[in-house]
């Protein structure tokens, strides 16, 4: 979601978000979106080059870290540089890239993880520098950016306002911010600590706890993210970041009265509302959640994860009309933009429009060959059609799959057993 982004590097999964997010070397951010992607499923359009820039992301984050590990091998400290090289190892998507790091990482000599040059990927000496964030383009290797080229480049996706508060700081504050920006928390807490202390206002406190929370220290997030909005209760990056942080703690008494002070504020009321739907959704007051669900949507909430959410509470309580606008607003899917699969799930369950929904559980079937459940919906629709022959012979076959999720699983399985009753 939006104001999780922030935070824990997530968004709005959408394929623009994802080419903006590669186009600003947001490439943390971009491999979270195309993993969003990936699940949720995108237009059959979309889907080569949705693996293009999930790869191009991957890849460049692994390129990053192995850096990383030749600077730390530089100065001494193996250990790091195994454990960045071994991250980079997780994070390759490409298979020569993946083959590369293998084989740094099976070499039992480790200066041979310093190629030939003695400087990784042809870049000047900088012995003892902290590591910077790099961009590239096409096959060509990274290329070292300067600070200022780097800063406008993650620049762009903030307001004029904003950005000219990011633009007055030092060296060290921006070193980190773009570090912290491209992924690599570790090294960014380094130079975050380093800031010094005449430049420690809100915006420090805000970027420093939020680089704690991603780096999944939210106790210590916690009291920088509140120095933060001490400092400045109007700089709502903090406050909103806040939220998160005070849940992760299990303080939801503090979260309920934080998001309820910015309510009575007037600052930002759909995320507002959207987080208090979800705080009472987990304490099972349903009502209270799903008016806060109503009042989030009414004042703009678009976010594919809370709209499938708000879909399902509204769905529950019996508002099916509710829901299945809302489910609408969700982006089509497959090549002739047919209906998106939690809009496709909720016509199945009421029985409706089977001959689209089947397109739309076959074009997935196709995009998503690994995913059973796909499978078990065209199964079921068939059923749903009284195409009971089809349908069994689909559905036994799914039924053991092991790859099948525990709840689809026992749903598959109600479905057999009634079928042959």
């Amino acid at each position: 979601m939006r104001w999780l982004g922030k935070i824990f590097g997530g968004g709005a999964a959408n394929i623009v978000a994802l080419r903006k997010a590669i186009e600003q070397n947001r490439f943390a951010d971009a491999r979270l979106l195309a993993e969003q992607l990936t699940e949720q499923g995108v237009d059959e359009a979309d889907t080569e080059e949705l693996a293009e820039l999930r790869k191009l992301a991957g890849d460049r984050l692994a390129r990053l870290n192995m850096e990383e590990a030749f600077g730390f091998q530089r100065s001494g400290d193996d250990q790091r540089a195994r454990e960045h090289l071994e991250l980079a190892g997780e994070l390759a998507i490409s298979a020569e890239l993946r083959a590369e790091v293998a084989q740094l990482l099976a070499s039992e000599e480790p200066e041979l993880l310093i190629p030939q040059n003695g400087h990784p990927h042809g870049s000047s000496d900088c012995s003892g520098c902290t590591p910077q964030p790099t961009i590239s383009t096409g096959d060509a290797e990274p290329t070292f950016l300067d600070l200022e080229t780097q800063l406008e480049l993650v620049l762009t996706s903030y307001s004029p306002e904003v950005a000219g508060l990011y633009r007055s700081k030092g060296t060290e504050f921006l070193q980190a911010f773009l570090l912290s920006n491209a992924g690599d928390e570790s090294s960014a807490l380094l130079l975050w600590r380093q800031v010094p202390a005449e430049e420690q206002d809100a915006l420090y406190f805000f970027e420093y706890g939020s680089s704690l929370a991603r780096s999944g220290d939210p106790a210590e997030a916690r009291p920088n993210l509140e120095k933060a909005v001490q400092l400045d209760p109007d700089l709502l990056l903090a406050s909103e970041a806040l939220v998160p942080v005070l849940v992760a703690l299990g303080k939801t008494d503090a979260a309920f009265q934080h998001l309820n002070r910015l309510l009575e504020s007037g600052q930002d009321p759909a995320f507002c509302h959207a987080h208090l739907a979800m705080l009472n959704l987990q304490l099972k007051n349903a009502d209270l959640a799903l008016s806060h669900v109503r009042q989030a949507l009414a004042n703009g909430v678009g976010d594919p994860q809370f709209l499938q959410l708000a879909a399902s509470l509204l769905e529950r309580s019996g508002a099916l009309e509710e829901a299945e606008n809302v489910l609408q607003a969700l982006p089509a899917g497959g090549c002739g933009g047919g209906l998106s699969l939690p809009l496709a799930e909720f016509l199945l369950r009421q029985n409706r429009d089977l001959g689209k929904v089947l397109d739309s559980f076959n074009d997935a079937c196709r995009q998503y060959p690994d995913n059973p459940r796909w499978q078990l919906r065209v199964a079921q629709t068939y059923l749903a059609r009284n195409w009971r022959k089809e349908g069994l012979r689909l559905l036994q076959k799914v039924v053991g799959d092991p790859r099948l999720e525990p709840e689809l699983q026992q749903e598959a399985e109600s479905l057999l057993a009634l079928q042959n009753s």
